[in-house]
């Protein structure tokens, strides 16, 4: 399944429905409609990864606003907007998803990935949390992208108390955990999960992606390398 299929399997299940953000198809009605409800939005390939790909797109007073990359490119019309991404969004088939206006460190933002594997009977376990900073005026935050891996600790701290922060972080390690027990239904075989959680300035976590074949090469960046040897042993385990 690409996101799209992903995001209807998920929905089905109430223990996760209410932390995904709203994705549909990324034709030009729907994109109309999405905009007019939430103001923003995200173009993604349905099968992309790495961060590779993606469009945002915003609605301003008099006009709509294409965010590649580090640019911005203005639009009198969303016609004329999709006019010039529509080859792209046909031949790699996109969706568009809700766009969640992302807590910031530093005036950037950011959002985290939950590592979930198998242990050696099978049963899925949290081994791994670490956010991600976009790098700045960039709309993704994957480190391939050139987002910067930080502690979640350290990019929560300005926004919750210590123990404020404890709780949230074991919120959001059992949300990545709950995600993958859902979508591990359909993908019995994985042993491995990276699940990306976006966090609005509400406090409010919405699950954007699950990869099925994450990179575990980011937690190697961290100082503290005890998370990363336990993901290494986890996919050592049968």
């Amino acid at each position: 399944m690409g996101k799209l299929g992903k995001y209807y399997f998920m929905k089905k299940y109430k223990m996760i429905s209410t932390f995904l953000p709203d994705t549909r198809e990324a034709t030009l009605s729907n994109i109309k409609i999405m905009l007019r409800l939430y103001g923003s939005v995200y173009l993604k390939p349905d099968e992309g990864t790495g961060g590779r790909g993606i469009y945002k797109i915003t609605r301003g007073k008099n006009n709509f606003i294409l965010h590649i990359g580090s640019n911005a490119h203005n639009f009198n019309s969303l016609n004329e907007l999709f006019a010039s991404v529509k080859r792209n969004l046909i031949r790699d088939k996109y969706i568009v998803q809700k766009g969640i206006l992302m807590l910031k460190h530093n005036n950037r933002p950011f959002d985290i990935r939950v590592m979930v594997q198998k242990n050696g009977k099978g049963i899925l376990d949290v081994t791994g949390i670490i956010g991600r900073q976009a790098k700045r005026n960039k709309i993704v935050t994957n480190f391939h992208s050139g987002g910067t891996p930080l502690p979640v600790n350290i990019l929560l701290k300005p926004h919750l108390n210590d123990v404020s922060r404890k709780q949230y972080i074991q919120k959001v390690e059992k949300l990545g955990k709950d995600a993958c027990t859902v979508l591990g239904k359909s993908y019995n075989s994985k042993r491995a999960f990276g699940v990306d959680i976006a966090i609005d300035h509400k406090m409010n976590p919405w699950i954007l992606e699950i990869n099925t074949q994450p990179d575990m090469s980011i937690f190697n960046t961290l100082e503290n390398k005890t998370m990363y040897k336990r993901i290494l042993r986890y996919s050592k385990s049968k």
